[in-house]
């Protein structure tokens, strides 16, 4: 007779209020940045201000935890996409579909990915350096991208790849500062135009 696996156990009440409580950081963070007040998070989580130190010794652990979900969800996203490419699908091509998916995510698809976007480059240095660590591994990710398209011919060969990857994530994330309705158009459109723009450039080609 087969083993059966043992139920879960539903979340704990403390774990269901932080959830809430990070779901909130990013929703104000995203909206507000960095200087977002930690009463209007509470607000958003429907607790008292004092109760967030409870879960988050500090605002920059709330911050940290944050950036770091913020990168997590970008990368399910845009790995998710990646993954579901036809396995002989161009390099070139690859790295469309990510470049989409983080534009996505950041826009539209996360609060987490759009708050750590927005928020990255004004957090104090100590929770910076942190979060670089944990960005590594996502760069190494994309380096891999970037890499597999110049190998196939596709990138131009005098292109530094650390550059235009900077260059890339630069543009992308720094989405998350204007909304598509300031612009006149959505998510999608914007997505497709940080394709156009990171990949075929904007000079007119005979």
């Amino acid at each position: 007779m087969a083993v059966q696996p043992a139920p879960r156990s539903a979340p704990t009440k403390s774990a269901r209020t932080r959830a809430r409580i990070l779901d909130a950081a990013a929703a104000v963070f995203r909206a507000e940045g960095y200087s977002a007040r930690l009463s209007d998070i509470a607000e958003r989580a429907g607790i008292q201000t004092g109760s967030l130190y409870y879960h988050f010794s500090s605002r920059e652990e709330l911050v940290a935890e944050i950036l770091r979900l913020g990168i997590e969800n970008a990368w399910d996203h845009v790995r998710r996409a990646v993954d579901a490419m036809p396995p002989d699908a161009a390099p070139l091509d690859r790295l469309a579909v990510a470049i989409r998916a983080h534009t996505m995510a950041v826009l539209e698809l996360s609060d987490y990915a759009s708050a750590q976007a927005r928020i990255v480059g004004q957090v104090p240095p100590a929770v910076a350096s942190v979060h670089h660590r944990e960005q590594r591994a996502y760069g190494t990710y994309w380096n891999g991208l970037f890499e597999a398209a110049r190998d196939a011919g596709d990138l131009a060969v005098d292109v530094d790849l650390f550059m235009a990857r900077m260059f890339a994530f630069g543009a992308m994330n720094w989405t998350a500062e204007w909304s598509a309705t300031q612009r006149g158009a959505d998510a999608s459109e914007i997505a497709d135009q940080a394709v156009a723009v990171l990949l075929q450039g904007l000079a007119r080609r005979s």
